[in-house]
């Protein structure tokens, strides 16, 4: 199957466990977020948040060795933690809907199918890499860089958008609110880590370059984090989508591109580029 029709399937499956999501948990004890008139997602604005995500993603499931099992975990930790509980925790400080377990248990039941099917049709032919051969104190380090590194970039670049949509956030549009600086700050150094924690495992399984690494997973983070939601939020005013798309863009390539020089050591990329003296690609085994 070609890479469009595989694209194509695995937005199926999404939109399909996006409806079969809400369908359990409308018998479960659960409270729903309560969303102001005419927020909620349109099924056409859904598909296309589904593609969006799809595409976001194929590039780094296609360059993950292992087994299916180890890739699937893999990117349903990634897309769980990266979207799914992301989300929440910016609804938590951003707005006013409530919901949190419903949202929580809604993702993780969207993405369990989704990332099966990403995980089926998409994969290295390589084996998964071993670990890189670091020292306690050389993995010390290096967490701690990348854990302090996300909110100084968020805080760079949020800067650069704040005059423009902050009028927004204080006029209260679609039930956005502005909290307080340091729960602000507080709240991504959380998010810090989980993006460490959801990275660091398709970091460690990816078989490419690091070019190549920095490309797939700063989509891949763009896609979770952003354009995911945004494309279906036909209810923001066009300026808040655009310019948070970007933000979430720039803020995204930037953190990958540190994760991937501080998680991706030299020695790595001659081993995933020559096996037995010949070229190895981590295009996918099936494309």
């Amino acid at each position: 199957m070609k890479l469009t029709g595989k694209s194509l399937l695995s937005t199926l499956v999404l939109a399909m466990a996006t409806m079969l999501a809400g369908a359990v948990l409308s018998v479960l004890p659960l409270s729903p977020p309560v969303s102001l008139p005419g927020t909620s997602p349109s099924f056409p604005s859904m598909l296309l948040g589904s593609f969006v995500l799809v595409v976001g993603v194929v590039p780094i499931a296609s360059g993950l060795g292992g087994r299916f099992t180890t890739r699937w975990l893999a990117l349903g930790l990634m897309l769980f933690v990266a979207t799914g509980v992301n989300t929440v925790i910016e609804l938590s400080i951003f707005g006013t809907e409530g919901g949190n377990g419903y949202l929580l248990v809604f993702y993780f039941l969207c993405f369990v199918a989704t990332t099966a099917a990403l995980a089926m049709q998409y994969g290295s032919q390589q084996p998964a890499p071993q670990l890189p051969h670091l020292k306690t104190g050389q993995w010390l380090w290096r967490i701690a860089v990348a854990w302090l590194s996300f909110p100084v970039i968020y805080f760079v670049f949020g800067l650069c958008v704040a005059p423009f949509v902050l009028p927004i956030y204080q006029a209260g549009v679609a039930g956005l609110i502005v909290p307080p600086l340091d729960v602000i700050m507080r709240t991504q150094v959380l998010r810090s880590l989980l993006f460490l924690g959801a990275s660091l495992p398709v970091i460690l399984l990816w078989t490419g370059s690091r070019r190549r690494l920095i490309l797939a997973l700063g989509w891949a983070h763009t896609a979770m984090v952003g354009l995911y939601g945004l494309s279906q939020a036909s209810f923001m005013p066009p300026v808040l989508r655009v310019l948070h798309s970007l933000e979430i863009t720039a803020d995204s390539f930037v953190y990958v591109l540190i994760l991937v020089y501080l998680f991706f050591p030299r020695e790595r990329i001659g081993a995933a580029s020559t096996v037995l003296g010949t070229t190895v690609s981590s295009t996918p085994s099936a494309a």
